[in-house]
């Protein structure tokens, strides 16, 4: 897994950005961005114990090295070390906004913005957890690429455009280790992660609505149809690369590439 270079805690942008940001930007689109943040940073801190990692390196079998030792692959101590400096990031970029524009700070998001956050919190086993996991690395891909498209704020776009040099890889390696713990998908095994995989995309469609309801509301138009049909693309790939019976029924990822702001996946 490739990590990141720099501490992502430390970007900073000239402040004389800031300061025009401040200025040719109103009150409505400063508290939206203020609520981006707040869904950022929360959402990632719920996904660092998304995908388990002591359940992988228990499953993980060691092998012998060219000098005779054993060694365990660290994938999974990898990827979660990856989740905590991007969740650290966020909450880092949270502090700085609140100490720099108080006021636009000062109005409380809607609790339903924390929803995704939560749902990525709520599960039995690491079936469900993996399942989750999957649906994660398709769903916050779109929602980020909305962000870029959308929000003006200088310091949240350099942190997105320093995260993806990364994220390929680690979206690569997260749907990897995810398909290592849910195995060959067959009979009673199939139909557990199926049932599991519609409810955790339905929570998914769900949960990003109030974050972009929040971004219309100051202004800061979102394209929901083009997030949609990334996340059934993305969703469709990750799927495919699991071991046995197709996993995804096909209504769902058209409804899914359908949905627009007024449905349902």
């Amino acid at each position: 897994m490739r990590r990141l270079h720099d501490d992502p805690r430390e970007v900073r942008v000239p402040p004389e950005l800031l300061a025009r940001w401040a200025l040719e930007t109103g009150l409505a689109a400063q508290e939206a961005t203020c609520s981006a943040l707040a869904f950022l940073v929360t959402t990632e801190h719920a996904s660092t114990t998304l995908l388990p990692a002591p359940a992988l390196l228990r499953a993980e079998k060691a092998v012998q090295d060219p000098d005779g030792f054993l060694r365990l692959p660290r994938g999974a101590e990898d990827h979660f070390r990856n989740r905590t400096q991007r969740a650290l990031a966020w909450m880092e970029l949270f502090a700085f906004f609140r100490e720099r524009f108080p006021l636009p700070a000062e109005r409380e998001p809607p609790a339903a913005l924390f929803g995704l956050a939560h749902a990525f919190t709520l599960h039995d086993d690491t079936l469900e957890a993996a399942v989750d996991s999957l649906v994660h690395e398709c769903v916050l891909p779109e929602i980020e690429d909305q962000l870029l498209r959308t929000i003006t704020y200088p310091p949240l776009l350099a942190l997105l455009k320093q995260l993806r040099e990364t994220d390929p890889q680690r979206s690569v390696d997260a749907r990897r280790l995810a398909a290592q713990l849910l195995g060959e998908l067959s009979g009673t095994r199939l139909w557990l992660v199926r049932k599991r995989l519609v409810a955790s995309v339905t929570r998914a469609v769900l949960g990003a609505r109030p974050l972009f309801e929040e971004l219309d509301r100051g202004g800061l138009k979102v394209d929901k149809a083009r997030a949609a049909r990334g996340f059934a693309r993305r969703l469709e790939e990750a799927v495919s690369e699991l071991s046995g019976t197709r996993v995804l029924p096909a209504n769902l990822l058209t409804r899914l590439a359908g949905a627009d702001e007024g449905g349902a996946a």
